[in-house]
């Protein structure tokens, strides 16, 4: 008895002081912010070419599969199956990416040489545009005696060309005087290392594909060694559940912009404004950041039309906002709903964070990263409550006037998608009853495939056998509650025929 009081004892002190340095940690890092991010960008730049490699590897491998196991799976040997669908892989992105340069470059050099062509045109519309809401917004401060003064185009033009004007050779080596010739210098140094790390990560990343399998028996070999069992599945939940938020966000997110930059693209087409192109990739690119990336995307987006068409920059945004709404509301809580599982709040809180931290990269990554740590956290937290003998829902620990939102969480689910679903798994149960045929029609075969797709996609989640079983004993249990003399019916007709 007195082992176990001191056990316990022992068990608390431990505990406090666990807590206890976790917290000066977080005060130490917090105190140190700048030293510690000064050396993580040193630990990076060593590191990066390695990097580039295991990203660039980690994003095409699905690719690679793809090829290895659907469309060259049936070439011999192993060893000329994997050339041929490494090359495949790379020149897919290769083309992906040169396809986009030469839709966007020739868009952009096009955008500027119109611009330059009709400088004074496009002057005169943003100034006339202008005026107008000057003499709006004078209308109604007429009471007041005071007025905003109108702009004039041509002492602006006149202003401008003055400025080009007076930048003459004695101009341009002055400004190259003042300038710190080493900051140039650290400049192209530094491009060129990048340049050259990329390519060190391209190779990185083929001879990673190429010897995947010996990579993961390396590793596992390695953690056998060092870490118990139980140790070891820990570790390989936490990788499952980093790779699902990761991977997961990031392709669903891809998707989800690249439907934004389309439907941007065929409204901004239909209302006539010009360079729509450029101005769907501009809002796709910048959408990759959650929530705040289409309100970046905006300014240069709308800076291109007030110079070419001001009339149409209020319908613009208003297009912009429209779409944003629609992606916030239906699309993107399909495509990412069931791969983060963050809600609004602490997205907004991972991008003000990691992007106070890192920037632009910590504003892509924040998302994902507070995925994985809540899942832990919940998982965590999920085992910790089951030992107790206690509900591990959420929704057990709403306050007992608060049953509306009990009820709305526990169905928030459309009955549109739940039936959807239930068809999906009533023809997955059909085609696997006959050797994954069935008596499917062609529609119905299509409507699998295409469920499918979506599911690689987790757009939907795939069919698993927990969930056929409990699909087949749902529909048994209906079965069981049928009228028996209904059934004694179908039986005897069943008998005369």
């Amino acid at each position: 008895m007195d082992n176990t009081i001191k056990n316990q004892k022992n068990k608390k002190w431990m505990i406090f002081g666990l807590v206890y340095a976790i917290a000066l940690l977080l005060v130490l890092v917090i105190a140190n912010l700048n030293p510690i991010n000064e050396w993580l960008g040193k630990a990076l730049s060593i590191f990066r070419p390695v990097l580039i490699g295991l990203v660039l590897a980690y994003f095409c491998n699905p690719l690679f599969r793809l090829f290895e196991r659907k469309l060259f799976f049936k070439v011999r040997p192993i060893k000329l199956r994997r050339v041929f669908s490494l090359i495949f892989t790379y020149a897919v992105v290769f083309l992906i990416l040169i396809f986009f340069l030469l839709l966007l470059i020739p868009q952009l050099i096009s955008s500027v040489a119109n611009f330059i062509e009709n400088y004074d045109v496009y002057m005169e519309k943003v100034v006339g545009y202008v005026n107008n809401i000057i003499t709006s917004l004078n209308g109604s401060m007429a009471e007041n005696g005071s007025a905003i003064p109108y702009l004039n185009a041509d002492e602006i033009k006149e202003s401008i060309s003055n400025f080009f004007a007076s930048i003459d050779n004695e101009t341009i080596m002055e400004w190259l005087q003042s300038v710190d010739l080493t900051y140039i210098g650290g400049l192209i140094q530094s491009i060129f290392a990048i340049l050259t790390d990329v390519i060190f990560g391209f190779f990185i990343s083929l001879y990673l594909l190429n010897t995947k399998e010996k990579r993961y028996a390396q590793i596992m070999r390695m953690r056998k060694a060092l870490f118990s069992d139980a140790v070891n599945e820990r570790i390989t939940n936490i990788c499952t559940i980093t790779n699902k938020s990761f991977g997961g966000f990031f392709r669903g997110k891809l998707l989800d912009s690249f439907i934004i930059a389309i439907l941007i693209y065929i409204a901004i087409s239909l209302f006539g404004i010009e360079y729509p192109l450029l101005i769907a990739t501009i809002i796709g690119i910048t959408d990759i950041i959650p929530i705040i990336g289409p309100i970046i995307g905006v300014f240069p987006a709308g800076f291109i039309i007030l110079l070419s068409q001001p009339e149409k920059l209020i319908p613009f945004i208003l297009i912009v906002i429209l779409v944003q709404q629609l992606d916030g509301n239906i699309i993107s809580p399909k495509i990412l709903g069931e791969n983060t599982g963050v809600s609004s709040l602490c997205v907004i809180i991972a991008i003000a964070t990691m992007g106070t931290l890192w920037g632009f990269v910590g504003m892509v990554m924040g998302v994902p990263l507070f995925a994985t740590i809540l899942e832990l956290s919940d998982k965590f937290i999920e085992k910790r409550l089951k030992k107790k003998g206690r509900p591990s829902s959420a929704d057990e620990y709403y306050p007992d006037d608060e049953t509306d939102h009990k009820v709305s969480r526990r169905h928030h689910h459309s009955k549109l998608f739940k039936r959807y679903k239930q068809k999906m798994l009533r023809l997955k149960q059909e085609q696997l009853a006959d050797g994954g045929i069935g008596d499917l029609t062609k529609f119905e075969r299509f409507q699998l495939e295409t469920y499918s797709i979506a599911c690689k996609y987790n757009i939907f989640s795939d069919f698993s056998e927990e969930s056929l079983a409990q699909f087949a004993a749902a529909e048994s249990a209906i079965a069981a509650t049928v009228d028996p003399d209904k059934k004694s019916e179908e039986l005897s007709s069943d008998a005369t025929n």
